[in-house]
């Protein structure tokens, strides 16, 4: 008898067949409730295991057993269904057991406020004498640009991290301040002729590491570095998150070691030239390594003639020479910058048409035109149009790029558009809530809605900047302006300590005239407080020198604060020697609407302050 003919006469495809269609049927059944959340994942999957271990055990039970008749269990059929059934069990055990850790795990990632999907990738430590810290830089930078890409990920932006590069600071420290709770850190070493990558995937709430990888290439070949670190992050994380993530390679820029190298030295000495400058470096040694990070660039460009990330880095280091040029009061040297930034930035259009990064730089540069070169109100106009239409181009190809959106809440915030402000810094903010200038952001956001007169907005975001930025005067200052409208109870003591704190946290050149703001903000809450003498001294002490307020606008906040504060004569008075201080000025359009002049508006004499 042949072996179809013995398969046909023991009905094992008929029992095969009943056994998928019952199985199925309960497999089904089994879905339903936990597809609704009533039963957990496991009992599905524990189900599926079981049911696919049952087509191997039918099979043996209808080959032994599908003859009529009746018949009795042979010992290598109890044997074979006994080892399949260990084995089922062992499996299944495993699934439960694995459901029950990850379930453990993210219970404790629960309580620690910490989600395994967000991710942090610290700057890669070089272990060379510092001649690979560009190396490990790069390949830090285009990891979090891969990443940064797969949907199912919240990662940390480069600008967040930044801080962390060669901090003694331990991960789980870094990943609490961060708020993640999977960590990526490595290492670079040169071995030989061999480049040593070293990865270390690192739980952010113990700092433990969970798994390694070491990869090697020849040294002379670095740029393919970047793919190799992607994969062997993608494989740990689809080990770590239970799900597949596909990292995309990088398309290389450039095949020019050398020019990529030199851009990436130039990066380096640009960031850490930023942090000294905000750290209270001064602005002669700030605009000397902007002037060293051009030359890098000029050589990386003479490299590769076709890259086009060089030309655009060196408009941005132009830029920021002509702004500290600016400020050092040189504006014969800010004015070369300009002209070479824009050189440079039309050049890199030219080479690539509609590049974001060129058409930011072009509008960044305008800008600073526009705001310290003093020009004609036609060309200033002409400015202002031609940037709003680079920036709107320049998210227009890149909607991730919150450089840009935070340009454009601060041309639109200048325009006096505050909804369009507002609604720029937030895209800003979704993009990269660690941008830098974030507090700044968070400023714009916090008086844009403070214009609209919606307090409650408004004190989030003073409250939000506050958490993230203790140690900045902004969001002392802010607070302070919130004390003194109707949104808060008038609290006197409070607000002198928010005046403490906003004389301590000001920078030294800007203190005397923050000063003269708070205090103002302060005999805002004491009138509101009904203690209208206090208030008149504590006015009476603000230095309203041209030393301290050469734009005379302290006379212009008190104005503000008296007429929302039920003291229209007095409103009126500040404003009229605001205006003999500033001949011409007037409130500008949408004064007659603005909630500061409720109040006054019907008023007569407050008809010569209003634009027409």
């Amino acid at each position: 008898m042949s072996l179809w003919s013995e398969i046909k006469e023991r009905r094992i495809t008929q029992i095969v067949i009943a056994y998928l269609v019952g199985g199925w049927i309960v497999v089904s059944v089994i879905d339903q409730p936990v597809d609704r959340g009533v039963l957990p994942e496991v009992v599905y999957q524990v189900v599926f295991t079981l049911f696919l271990f049952g087509i191997l055990g039918a099979l043996i039970i209808g080959w032994y057993h599908g003859e009529k008749g009746e018949q009795q269990a042979p010992k290598v059929e109890i044997a074979m269904l006994s080892v399949i059934g260990l084995i089922a069990l062992g499996t299944t055990g495993q699934i439960v057991r694995n459901a029950l850790a990850e379930a453990s795990l993210n219970e404790a990632m629960a309580e620690s406020g910490l989600d395994l999907g967000s991710i942090a990738v610290l700057y890669f430590e070089d272990l060379s004498d510092g001649e690979l810290a560009p190396v490990a830089d790069g390949i830090t930078e285009a990891l979090i640009e891969q990443l940064s890409q797969v949907r199912s990920l919240d990662v940390i932006s480069s600008n967040g991290v930044l801080p962390y590069r060669d901090t003694e600071l331990r991960v789980d420290s870094v990943a609490r301040a961060l708020r993640v709770g999977t960590i990526i850190e490595g290492s670079v070493e040169q071995r030989g002729e061999q480049l040593r990558i070293t990865m270390r995937l690192v739980d952010g709430a113990s700092g433990a590491d969970i798994e390694r990888s070491v990869s090697e290439i020849p040294a002379d070949q670095f740029l393919a570095a970047r793919d190799s670190v992607a994969e062997s992050v993608s494989r740990l994380l689809r080990e770590r998150l239970g799900e597949e993530v596909q990292i995309r390679q990088t398309q290389s820029e450039t095949n020019s070691p050398d020019a990529w190298t030199l851009v990436q030295r130039a990066e380096r000495l640009r960031t850490d030239a930023e942090d000294d400058f905000e750290a209270g470096g001064d602005l002669e040694a700030s605009l000397e390594a902007f002037r060293e990070a051009d030359a890098l660039l000029a050589r990386a460009e003479q490299q590769d003639r076709e890259w086009v990330k060089p030309i655009t880095a060196r408009a941005h280091a132009a830029y920021r020479r002509a702004w500290f040029s600016a400020n050092l009061g040189d504006m014969n040297a800010a004015a070369r910058d300009i002209e070479a930034g824009l050189g440079h930035a039309n050049r890199a259009l030219a080479l690539d048409p509609g590049n974001p990064a060129a058409l930011e730089q072009r509008a960044t540069i305008n800008l600073l035109v526009a705001s310290a070169m003093g020009p004609e109100p036609d060309e200033m106009q002409d400015l202002l149009t031609g940037a709003l239409a680079d920036l709107e181009a320049a998210v227009e190809q890149d909607p991730s790029l919150a450089s840009a959106h935070a340009m454009l809440s601060f041309l639109f915030a200048g325009m006096g558009d505050d909804i369009n402000a507002v609604l720029s810094a937030r895209r800003a903010l979704e993009e990269d809530a660690y941008l830098r200038g974030a507090d700044r952001i968070y400023d714009r956001l916090f008086y844009a809605q403070y214009e609209l007169e919606q307090f409650r907005d408004a004190k989030n975001w003073c409250d939000e900047g506050y958490s993230r930025f203790p140690g900045n005067y902004r969001f002392a200052e802010c607070r302070l302006w919130l004390a003194a409208t109707p949104f808060e109870e008038p609290e006197v003591d409070a607000s002198w300590d928010l005046l403490a704190q906003l004389d301590s946290l000001s920078p030294e050149a800007q203190r005397p005239y923050k000063l003269g703001v708070g205090r103002i903000l302060v005999a805002g809450v004491l009138r509101r407080a009904s203690l209208p003498d206090s208030a008149e001294s504590v006015l009476a002490g603000i230095d309203r020198s041209e030393r301290v307020d050469p734009q005379r606008q302290l006379f212009f906040y008190e104005a503000a604060m008296r007429a929302t504060t039920g003291d229209p004569d007095g409103a009126l008075e500040a404003l009229r020697r605001w205006a003999a201080a500033t001949p011409g000025s007037t409130l500008g359009p949408g004064a007659e609407t603005h909630w500061h002049w409720r109040e006054i508006r019907t008023r007569p004499e407050f008809q010569p302050f209003v634009s027409r």
